[in-house]
């Protein structure tokens, strides 16, 4: 653990390593629940089931800033053992397979001085060029970091850009799907309901917490390895590692009401599954799966219209993100949209607009590279 203080907006420094998470955690959820901006994958319990497994073997440390004896600002990284000017960063906010934000958790209230704070933090644990992937780019935290970063006179720059998917209350369920979504689609989806209750009775099982939530998890992990993601071995339940990550997630969220697993039954059985994940007022839709055996009968997108009936009508979050990469089936149901951009900046001390130009190029050259790779595979 490594502490500095930081003499410009009289905040303290805090690095942790793995080895001091259990002191953090009081606090940790603390501001988690009081953040400028939710984030799931940094809130404790889902960074907590990713470190104890998928991300066993990774060197994570946890940057943070305090007043007062108060968390006021949290940013988990990894630091490249050796950057180069241009080509490697210095580090970058730590991201997993299933995490699809790395925004910081930033106090509320004093949200520009944590964000100032965590820039001079992250500049003294290491000088240079810091990535922070899949950040919301007009939302509160970012702001705050353009701010700090301005205010620092350090350059900065957004690329590989995308809209993510996101739905908020205010209109009712009947509101919502005469209004946002297509007379088109609301006809397929009525036939797709219709063919499935022809076959058999069909209903809504939600899980919140407990026991309940823990035997829906196993439900999700089935369906999930019952289709493709199955045979090509990515399902969660294929391996040890993520499979323990599922189970740890919901397991952490169970005894805190953070989760909820929505299973869509036909005569009892689960032909389809959505996951939800909880942060502050947020939820996230983590994972959903289907029996593909219904497929055709778009089973997934039927149990989508139910979660939608019950978040407009039940009003149990403020806003879902759908944690997407980019453009999603699930797009035509959830008409708000969130724009998701990679945030990079230098914190070098010479030569930082040269440095950062530099890193730009190399990095565009690689995702076009690899761009290459994945549709040359496909075909």
């Amino acid at each position: 653990m490594l502490k500095r203080d930081d003499s410009e907006t009289g905040f303290e420094h805090i690095v942790y390593g793995r080895e001091g998470l259990q002191d953090l955690l009081p606090q940790w959820r603390d501001l988690a629940m009081r953040a400028a901006e939710d984030c799931v994958y940094y809130s404790p319990d889902y960074a907590l089931a990713l470190l104890g497994s998928v991300a066993a073997r990774t060197k994570v440390r946890i940057v943070t800033c305090w007043s007062g004896g108060r968390l006021m600002g949290l940013l988990p990284v990894t630091l490249n053992s050796l950057s180069v000017p241009g080509l490697i960063a210095a580090g970058a906010a730590w991201q997993t397979d299933y995490s699809f934000s790395c925004t910081p958790l930033l106090d509320g209230i004093q949200t520009t001085a944590a964000a100032e704070s965590l820039v001079t933090a992250l500049a003294s644990l290491k000088p240079g060029e810091w990535v922070l992937p899949d950040i919301n780019t007009e939302a509160p935290a970012a702001r705050a970091l353009l701010a700090a970063l301005a205010k620092r006179g350090a350059p900065w720059r957004i690329e590989n850009d995308f809209e993510r998917a996101s739905l908020s209350t205010g209109l009712s369920f009947e509101e919502h799907m005469q209004s946002r979504v297509a007379s088109k689609r609301r006809r397929e989806l009525a036939r797709n309901r219709r063919r499935l209750e022809d076959i058999a009775p069909l209903t809504l099982r939600t899980e919140t917490h407990g026991k309940g939530l823990a035997d829906a998890a196993q439900a999700f992990l089935a369906l999930e390895a019952s289709g493709w993601k199955g045979e090509r071995g990515t399902a969660l339940a294929c391996a040890p590692d993520t499979k323990r990550f599922a189970e740890l997630a919901f397991g952490n969220a169970a005894e805190e009401g953070r989760a909820r697993i929505d299973l869509l039954l036909l005569d009892g059985k689960p032909i389809a599954a959505g996951c939800i994940v909880f942060a502050g007022r947020t939820g996230f839709t983590v994972k959903g799966a289907y029996d593909e055996a219904y497929a055709s009968h778009s089973a997934g997108l039927v149990l989508e219209q139910e979660v939608i009936k019950s978040f407009l009508t039940g009003k149990w979050a403020d806003r879902l993100d759908a944690a997407t990469n980019g453009s999603h089936v699930i797009d035509y149901l959830w008409p708000d949209r969130v724009k998701v951009g990679t945030l990079s900046f230098s914190l070098a001390r010479r030569g930082a607009d040269a440095r950062l130009a530099a890193l730009s190029r190399t990095n565009a050259h690689l995702r076009n590279t690899k761009a290459k790779l994945k549709a040359l595979l496909k075909r």
